[in-house]
């Protein structure tokens, strides 16, 4: 559990660094906050036994980020995130989880607009005072209300750290089956995005039904959303909600791309096309 805690610290420092355009120190502390939110390693365990040296040997970790783990053993938490959350006190989890706003938006729509959480975002979209910001416009902020009743409508959004081992539980699982011919992740989380929705799987299969039959009797289903030959759709016991997709071979190649895409980055291509 103390894995996760410190995983989300640093991902938030991360997310903290973008805003101030510090890039490399924000993948360091971003791929510091994948590994201790996906390993299964006991962090306390080696600081017990080795201290701060046993730390710094971890992949990832350099000196200053195992000083802050041991800060955190010490003191239950970290300084510098602290100081960060102190510069530019908004609710950074929950307005990343809004799509099209990264930590530069947050920032930005924070010194223009004061926004500190999804509440004063929607506020201000429908007071319509985000569209005559620079870069927005009537279109992304009438998007912006979307993807906010969107957010409301789901159980909400989890770090990566938390959702992709139990991620890639599942494609190993169904890796495993010789029907199964190429299958990989998609979506937000192919993308390493900071927090996911949900998990999307792609593959290529000689026998749809078999697979579809075998991923929702899985153990760690709780629910099916619904079973098709191409498509399955089931909530997990831990409330994660994932969807299989079933390609031809032929296709593969670009239904990832399409399904690994974010809605904008579809809409560019197709206009190049």
């Amino acid at each position: 559990m103390e894995n996760k805690e410190i995983a989300k610290i640093f991902l938030e420092i991360s997310q903290y660094l973008q805003m101030e355009k510090t890039s490399f120190k924000s993948r360091a502390y971003r791929r510091a906050g994948i590994y201790l939110g996906t390993t299964s390693i006991d962090l306390r365990q080696i600081y017990k036994e080795d201290g701060l040296k046993g730390i710094k040997n971890l992949p990832t970790i350099g000196d200053s980020i195992a000083k802050k783990i041991e800060e955190y053993f010490q003191t239950g938490q970290v300084y510098y995130h602290q100081k960060l959350k102190k510069k530019i006190p908004v609710n950074l989890n929950q307005l990343t989880s809004i799509e099209g706003i990264g930590p530069k938006t947050v920032q930005y729509l924070y010194r223009k607009l004061s926004v500190r959480n999804i509440a004063d975002l929607e506020k201000a979209a429908k007071e319509k005072k985000i569209r005559d910001l620079s870069g927005f416009g009537k279109k992304r902020e009438e998007n912006i209300l979307e993807s906010i009743k969107m957010f409301k409508r789901r159980r909400g959004r989890f770090l990566l750290g938390e959702i992709l081992p139990l991620a890639q539980k599942i494609v190993d699982q169904l890796s495993f089956l010789p029907e199964v011919g190429k299958i990989s992740l998609a979506g937000s989380i192919r993308r390493m995005k900071e927090t996911i929705g949900d998990i999307d799987v792609l593959a290529v299969a000689t026998d749809s039904t078999k697979v579809m039959n075998y991923f929702v009797t899985l153990p760690e289903v709780e629910k099916i959303w619904g079973q098709g030959e191409t498509k399955s759709s089931v909530r997990l016991r831990s409330g994660f909600d994932v969807d299989l997709r079933i390609v031809k071979g032929q296709s593969y190649g670009a239904a990832l791309q399409y399904f690994t895409g974010s809605k904008e980055h579809n809409i560019a291509l197709r206009r190049i096309a």
